[in-house]
């Protein structure tokens, strides 16, 4: 498959990685244009910025939609050296759209596709102590729906390895910003260049799929059920940028953070497991099944901290109505962010 001539390139969706593509676009004289949705657009990128405020920032046009589909003016922008790139866009394109574009509509996937469809990707690979990455381009056709299945071939990909040091969703999600500029730039560039692209079926004996999560209801732990190393990996998994993994004490909602496992010889009945049995070094150190774990942040909802409140000899806990509510929960999205 040849893409070549390109002499415009519409984004669709929203991340740091539209922002730096776009930018990048712009720089090289490429007319480039960005279709987003509400929910993505007030989407805080930055401490202190939105999606919307570094688009404008860079003086790229954008229009903001609930529904792609609905855009009758897109059609009249797409021309025959026009290519579409979507990047974690809101909506599932219609054939009307899909045939407009022939063959030259795209889409990013942020994941070692097939595996890890559906959402909370990162999420899922630390539960999993996942450490093989990768980034997939594949066509975008009719039979795609997003988050859910992607049947298009692969034009363009690659595999990498997460480093030891990567353990929070927010160093998953920080490499992929600066991978997945760096993979999309290398594919225009070759595309420009009149490169011709094997596209590559799906191997549907390799897929995975794993749904959305909610971090207020999918993120306690089941102190009575998972070990040390469970509990460790389940915490790190709602680590930044999410909320933390939560608990009560007391009757309170706190969320723990920044967890380390501890090396322990003494195999810890499930019984003690959720007991602070020390207070040193500015952490807390929790008794689990076969193991410790430390960690040095306890926050309630709203963000205060808790770490000085609490004793030796307090016990997180979670209802067990609570765990099954979260087991029993599926999360679902549209345009406008959770749907109930």
């Amino acid at each position: 498959m040849k893409y070549d001539p390109i002499d415009k390139i519409i984004l669709f969706g929203g991340s740091l990685t539209i922002v730096g593509l776009a930018h990048w676009l712009k720089n090289e004289s490429i007319d480039v244009k960005i279709y987003t949705s509400k929910r993505h657009s007030i989407e805080r990128l930055t401490d202190d910025e939105n999606l919307e405020e570094l688009i404008n920032e860079i003086g790229v046009p954008y229009v903001i939609t609930e529904d792609i589909n609905l855009e009758d003016s897109l059609i009249n922008e797409i021309t025959s050296n026009t290519m579409g790139i979507g990047i974690g866009e809101a909506w599932s394109f219609d054939s009307k759209i899909i045939d407009a574009f022939k063959g030259k509509l795209l889409d990013f996937m942020g994941i070692p596709l097939p595996r890890y469809r559906g959402g909370a990707h990162y999420t899922w690979m630390i539960l999993a102590n996942e450490k093989n990455n990768g980034m997939r381009l594949q066509v975008i056709n009719e039979h795609m729906v997003q988050g859910v299945f992607d049947s298009g071939e692969i034009v363009y990909s690659i595999d990498y390895q997460m480093k030891e040091s990567d353990v929070k969703p927010s160093n998953y999600f920080e490499r992929e910003v600066n991978e997945s500029i760096e993979f999309l730039k290398s594919f225009l560039l070759e595309a420009r260049g009149g490169k011709e692209f094997d596209l590559k079926t799906v191997d549907e004996s390799e897929s995975l799929y794993f749904p959305r999560l909610y971090t207020d209801i999918h993120a306690w732990i089941d102190w009575r059920r998972w070990d040390a190393d469970d509990i460790e990996r389940f915490i790190r998994a709602f680590d930044d940028p999410y909320m933390g993994a939560r608990t009560t004490l007391g009757g309170k909602y706190l969320r723990l953070k920044d967890v380390e496992l501890i090396s322990d010889s003494t195999n810890y009945h499930p019984f003690q497991s959720g007991l602070i049995v020390r207070k040193y070094n500015n952490q807390a150190m929790i008794s689990c099944k076969g193991g410790i774990i430390a960690v040095s942040k306890i926050i309630d909802d709203e963000g205060n901290n808790h770490m000085d409140s609490i004793v030796i000899g307090d016990r997180f806990f979670t209802p067990e109505d609570t765990i099954e509510k979260a087991l029993n929960y599926t999360a679902v999205y549209d345009s406008k962010g959770l749907k109930d």
